[in-house]
């Protein structure tokens, strides 16, 4: 009776009375008995990781590691004196400058903690953060900027930056502000300071004539989140990798990833088969024609690029461009559509002039030129042309009308030449193709204004400032204006568009200037793309839409992380 007591008052089995059950079960009940246990535990594991997930959040880690793929060889690391997007793309990873880009394309401040400008719109006063630092850990003050844009103003540097800072009083106050003192008021002056600065405790005893040579030059110390780790060479000298590693005095978030390094190609072919073959993890600047990487091991971005692809005449080189009924001629011959979907599949959009997104193209997209080819016709005869018994217009010399057009040798820059060549055929115009080789294309082609016509594009900027492309003062080089356009009217509106701050009024101005550009034909636009970034699905973090240029993909690069954990 005592132990059945004891039994009734004992509420759960003992260990001993468990062991029992494989004695007193047969196999059917010994079987029902071990599927309840696996259904009891994996439903309270289940049960654990819900309660958990649902009261935790899957957060970047730190670790790993990512490899960029670059075209180039970069010659520095100097923001003042880079130029290539190599140069660029690695400058803007290391430096930061006063204002930057947002990852929605909008401009704000970087180093600068604060700004204003005077009421006539022609002195801007920027106060740099406090307790800035190096990435060698000495402190960044006012005065490291102001040697900046003192030195952007050398003519012996002869820096790609100095035509924005041209006519510019920068002085520094006694109370530490940097004051920029204008001619006249410029709206998009705050993009020129998204320039990365430069230590004055690294350069200021260097003579400007020799900066290329130092070894700061491709070792830099500067104000990103990251900063120069190592580099090796080839036996030519010839960078073929370069690591970063978080920067600790970064005024940024501190990265995530361990390190970005950065492998160069000579080409984007080259590039993107390291791409397909997972020797780099992501890669910028992809043709949009290219085949498109697998969705299941890469993420593609297109990204908004204020950026136009056009052919730019030049009559210096070919006197029958003079005549601006032989440019229009030309351009009523051209059909972008067919361009667009046999040479570029579709990726891209057709260009009537040199605004390529926004308000601005919505309002100057009534002045396009179609294709018509009776009417490229009818102003060739206008013009004084003959045509010879195989239908071919004579050009000026008597010959029969031919362009050299100019274009870099790319597959894709191939094609569109090739259609272009045929329209223009079929107007009675011959072209010959003359591709270089990217690498030649500054240097020989575009700086003396070596060819007839060119086949290029030109990055404008979200600030919409045509004036470096279009006004007459920037026909030599540095200056963009490719076409040598001369036009006085012309010029009067780009000069009073830089200066207007009322929004309205400066796109009133800039649909007047399109008017006079379509008229003058100095160049035939085609069409505008977007920017094409391929990464490894393992990267996250990247939230971009909209850039300014190609190397501001990198703004954001603290925030890109591989690993996560819950928190």
């Amino acid at each position: 009776m005592q132990s059945i007591k004891q039994a009734d008052d004992q509420r759960w089995p003992s260990w001993r009375q468990i062991k029992m059950l494989r004695r007193v079960l047969t196999p059917h009940e010994k079987y029902i008995a071990f599927g309840l246990l696996v259904l009891c535990l994996t439903s309270g594991l289940i049960l654990s990781w819900r309660v958990y997930a649902e009261h935790t959040l899957l957060v970047p880690a730190d670790g790993g590691n990512y490899t960029e793929g670059l075209v180039g060889n970069p010659r520095t690391i100097n923001p003042l004196l880079a130029s290539s997007e190599a140069e660029l793309n690695l400058s803007r990873l290391v430096n930061r400058g006063l204002f930057k880009y947002t990852e929605q394309g909008e401009l704000t401040t970087d180093l600068a903690q604060e700004w204003n400008l005077s009421d006539d719109k022609t002195t801007y006063r920027i106060k740099l953060k406090p307790d800035l630092k190096w990435s060698d850990g000495q402190n960044l003050t006012a005065d490291d900027a102001y040697f900046t844009f003192l030195s952007a103003q050398d003519k012996t540097l002869n820096s790609p930056q100095s035509g924005s800072f041209k006519n510019v009083d920068i002085s520094l106050s006694d109370d530490g502000w940097l004051v920029f003192k204008l001619k006249e008021p410029y709206q998009p002056f705050l993009a020129s300071l998204t320039v990365g600065l430069i230590p004055i405790h690294l350069w200021q005893n260097i003579n400007p004539e020799r900066w290329l040579l130092a070894e700061a030059n491709l070792k830099p110390v500067g104000t990103g989140p990251w900063r120069f780790k190592s580099l090796s060479k080839d036996k030519q000298g010839n960078l073929i990798a370069y690591t970063l590693e978080p920067n600790p005095y970064t005024h940024t978030a501190k990265p995530h990833l361990n390190q970005i390094e950065v492998k160069f190609y000579s080409s984007l072919n080259d590039a993107s088969d390291a791409l397909k073959q997972g020797a780099i993890d992501g890669l910028g600047g992809l043709n949009l024609n290219n085949e498109n990487f697998s969705a299941r091991k890469y993420n593609t971005l297109d990204l908004i690029l204020p950026q136009y692809t056009a052919i730019l005449f030049n009559p210096q080189q070919n006197s029958s461009l003079k005549d601006k009924r032989v440019r229009q001629a030309l351009n009523y011959a051209t059909n972008r559509l067919p361009i667009i979907q046999q040479a570029l599949k579709g990726q891209a959009r057709p260009a009537n002039g040199p605004f390529t997104f926004g308000e601005a193209k919505l309002l100057t997209a009534g002045q396009n030129i179609n294709f018509d080819q009776s009417k490229a016709q009818s102003l060739l005869k206008q013009a004084g042309l003959k045509q010879n018994k195989e239908g071919q217009y004579l050009g000026t010399d008597g010959q029969p009308l031919t362009i050299n057009l100019t274009i870099v040798d790319q597959d894709d820059q191939l094609q569109v030449a090739e259609l272009i060549k045929q329209q223009w055929k079929n107007l009675g115009v011959t072209v010959n193709i003359e591709p270089v080789p990217l690498w030649r294309l500054q240097m020989d082609v575009i700086e003396p204004r070596d060819y007839q016509a060119l086949l290029a594009s030109e990055l404008t900027g979200l600030d919409m400032d045509l004036y470096p492309f279009w006004h007459s003062s920037q026909i030599a080089a540095p200056g963009l204006n490719l076409s040598l356009f001369q036009n006085r009217d012309a010029d009067q509106l780009l000069s009073d568009a830089r200066r207007t701050f009322n929004q309205t009024e400066r796109l009133n101005k800039y649909v007047k200037f399109q008017q006079i550009l379509t008229d003058e034909s100095p160049a035939v636009f085609l069409y505008s793309q977007n920017y094409r970034y391929v990464v490894t699905k393992n990267l996250n973090g990247l939230n971009l839409n909209m850039i300014s240029q190609p190397a501001d993909r990198f703004y954001g690069s603290e925030n890109w992380y591989i690993k996560t954990k819950r928190q």
